[in-house]
Parts: structure tokens; C-alpha cells; sequence
């Protein structure tokens, strides 16, 4: 019987020399996950700042997360300003899409403002750490053409409601300033559980220690400071900011109806238009 001939086993084709210069994005690696790209990256970098201050965030962390080489979190995000940028750019678009339309009602808009910002910044307290040290990227963010800057687009629809309720451009102008003053110092209050009532215990237990009588007030009002709470705090803080931007209004009605004292009507004048 004759034995069959058997073929050569075809030789394996020979891998093409890889072109030199970065891989184009479509073929970088994300293992199991879809294809690595910028907005996963932002989106993943947001998401750490429920837990780590954003300027504490490692690249080379995120890069054992998607299990690439830091050198491609680089490129994707041209270093770590653009990685701070593109979070906090994120944190303003989500922040804006959470917003009402303006009613024309400058409180009711103002208030909303505030409250739907408040909790948008208790749930990243990341961000809230960041801003309270750091300047940079707290309005204009890098953003490349076409390309939005959400930064610019809150700071449109905040200083549009006050310029709705008829405040003069200087008077919107502070009037943004204090509010994200107070919202900054509110949220990282909450951020570093700086609330009393966070510490009522150890709190109340100090001040009812005091036997000096120097110290009679702080007894006196130390039971119901160990109390105070975050929400407590902000919902009266608002008010009292909200009063005093009413307030700025009817005094230069006063003024321009000839009554009121005429040494405060220029300083008026500056504030409320």
C-alpha cells in the first residue's frame, strides 16, 4: 500500500514591523472593557473623587485600573492639568444638566441654584477638597475647539438669574462670588465632617467638663453648638444670604426716590445699580 505523501505544514505569515510613533486610540488596551478612550478615562477619574481629593488622584493608579502603561493615561490626557481639567469640566456639565430653566424669579432660581449644587458637591467631596486649595480650573477649564467650557456655562446661568431679577452687573458679579463662597465652604464642611453634630458626643461631653467660670457662655451655648448639622447650617445660611441680596435692592429704591440716607447712596449705587 502505498503511503500518502503528506504536505509541508504552510509556514506561519510573518508579523509586519510595527509602524514607529504612538498607536492610533482605536487600538489601545482596555482588557475586558471597551476600547480606552479620554471620556473613560474623565468618567472613571470623577467617579474616584467620591472618595479621593482630586488633586491626590494617581495617573499611574488609573492606569492599573484600565492595565495599560501610564505613558498612554498621558496621552489621552496630555498630563495631569488635563486630567483636573476634564474632571471638573465633567462635574460642571452634570452640575448644569441638573439645573432648571430660569423662571425670571431671581430667589426661586437663586435657591434652586444653591440646593441642586449643594448636593451635587456632597456626592464628589473630591472636588469641594480641591477647589478649597487650588484656584486653578475653578471657572475656565482647557478645553480643546469645540469643545465646551462648563465652567463658563454655570457661571452664564448663575449671573442670569441675578441679572433677571433686575441686580446691576457689579451687583451680580459679588452677589456669584459670595454664593459660591458660601457653597465651597459649605460643601467641604460636609467633605471633612466638620458639622457638630458629626462629633456631638465628644462635643457635649467638653463642654459640660467646664467648671471655670470664665468660661459660663460656652457651657451655656455649648449644648446646642454640639448639635448644629450640616443641612441646619446651609439652610440658614442661604436665607441669610438670600435676605441680604434682597436687601441690596430696596434701599436704592429709597435712593432713587429721594429717601434715605444720601452718604450711602453712591456705595449703594456701586452694589445694586
Amino acid at each position: 500500500m502505498k503511503t500518502p505523501t503528506r504536505k509541508p505544514a504552510a509556514s506561519p505569515k510573518a508579523t509586519p514591523p510595527r509602524k514607529r510613533g504612538r498607536p492610533p486610540k482605536v487600538e489601545a488596551p482596555l482588557g475586558t472593557a471597551p476600547l480606552l478612550s479620554r471620556n473613560a478615562l474623565i468618567d472613571h477619574a470623577a467617579a474616584m473623587t467620591r472618595h479621593t481629593p482630586l488633586d491626590q488622584i494617581s495617573m499611574v493608579q488609573i492606569a492599573k485600573d484600565f492595565g495599560v502603561a501610564p505613558g498612554l493615561i498621558h496621552y489621552y490626557l496630555g498630563g495631569r492639568e488635563g486630567l483636573i481639567s476634564g474632571v471638573m469640566n465633567k462635574y460642571h456639565h452634570d452640575r448644569l444638566e441638573k439645573l432648571p430653566a430660569l423662571t425670571g424669579d431671581w430667589r426661586h432660581d437663586v435657591e434652586d441654584i444653591a440646593r441642586i449644587s449643594f448636593a451635587a458637591a456632597a456626592d464628589v467631596p473630591g472636588i469641594s477638597l480641591y477647589l478649597a486649595s487650588h484656584n486653578r480650573f475653578r471657572l475656565f477649564q482647557d478645553v480643546g475647539p469645540g469643545e465646551t467650557d462648563y465652567g463658563i456655562a454655570v457661571f452664564n446661568h448663575i449671573t442670569s438669574a441675578f441679572l433677571q431679577g433686575g441686580f446691576s452687573p457689579e451687583a451680580a458679579a459679588l452677589a456669584y462670588h459670595l454664593l459660591a463662597q458660601f457653597l465651597l465652604a459649605s460643601s467641604v464642611a460636609v467633605a471633612g465632617r466638620q458639622s457638630p453634630a458629626e462629633h456631638h458626643q465628644f462635643i457635649l461631653e467638653k463642654f459640660e467638663a467646664i467648671t471655670d467660670a470664665r468660661f459660663e457662655a460656652a457651657k451655656v451655648v455649648g449644648r446646642a453648638f454640639s448639635a448644629l448639622d450640616a443641612d441646619q447650617a446651609f439652610n440658614e445660611g442661604l436665607r441669610l444670604l438670600l435676605d441680604g441680596f434682597a436687601s441690596w435692592q430696596a434701599p436704592v429704591a429709597q435712593a432713587k426716590t429721594g429717601k434715605g440716607k444720601p452718604a450711602a447712596r453712591s456705595t449703594l449705587k456701586k452694589i445694586a445699580g
